[in-house]
């Protein structure tokens, strides 16, 4: 393990915790930015399409977290 890893546990409870959250914080600031655009009302369709984009953030944050995790355990 290189200086100032975190050992093995402690990174999967981070890829674990970081996605979700930064997916929530983007959905927050993505219902803001609707609101003030749209005039305080977010019509159907772009409620639709920020709950799929929140899922696919959520899924590709899990993809890049476990991936740095795997790559950083099997390239020393």
């Amino acid at each position: 393990m290189r200086p100032g890893a975190l050992p093995l546990s402690e990174q999967i409870l981070l890829d674990l915790v970081v996605p979700p959250v930064g997916a929530v914080v983007w959905w927050l600031m993505s219902r803001g930015l609707a609101g003030v655009l749209q005039g305080g009302k977010t019509s159907q369709t772009t409620k639709t399409r920020q709950k799929w984009e929140f899922w696919i953030i959520l899924a590709l944050s899990y993809l890049l977290m476990f991936g740095i995790t795997i790559y950083g355990q099997f390239s020393s």
